[in-house]
């Protein structure tokens, strides 16, 4: 009886858990002029408990504004590019020794920006995002309490006839879990 005692999950690992954190990084675009460059942002989500789903199953939200690149252009004044991205996130929350993981997949828009002199322009592309995000919870994993991390992702935003305004975005994060 005291075996099993000590194999039955806590129920920290059970409950679902309510999450909030920001996002400050780089994006590193693959596009010139690169219209990343710093980003900040923010994510929220809900990681449902695991008795609803086999997993512990997360989704959530999540904004990124990229401050992208601006350049001087004779005569006229400057050129700028920025992007920002508003994505729907599903992911798998694993616990790995006292880290945390979770891969996912956003799907949204990205909104690319641009504009020389006093003249700009922006477009919204369907957006995909494949990454994972590794945490560290200071009160044990899948727990409540405060985190940091690191996300790592590509952004792709897709256009009819070419790949937009691909990137790879490393960020770090910190938030709290509820």
């Amino acid at each position: 009886m005291g075996l099993l005692a000590t194999t039955a999950p806590s129920p920290e690992w059970t409950d679902g858990k309510l999450s909030a954190a920001g996002l400050i990084g780089y994006g590193i675009g693959f596009d010139s002029p690169n219209a990343y460059g710093l980003g900040f942002g923010v994510r929220g989500g809900y990681t449902f408990p695991d008795y609803t789903f086999p997993v512990q199953v997360y989704t959530g939200l999540s904004f990124l504004y990229y401050n992208g690149n601006s350049q001087s252009v004779p005569f006229i004044g400057s050129s700028r590019v920025r992007i920002w991205t508003l994505m729907a996130e599903f992911g798998q929350d694993l616990a790995v020794g006292p880290v945390e993981i979770r891969p996912f997949l956003g799907l949204g828009i990205g909104v690319f920006g641009g504009g020389v002199g006093a003249f700009s322009s922006s477009t919204a592309y369907f957006g995909l995002t494949p990454g994972a995000v590794a945490t560290y919870s200071f009160n044990g994993p899948l727990s409540t309490g405060p985190f940091v991390g690191v996300d790592i992702h590509i952004t792709w935003l897709p256009s009819t006839d070419a790949f937009i305004a691909t990137d790879l975005s490393l960020l770090a994060t910190g938030g709290y879990r509820f």
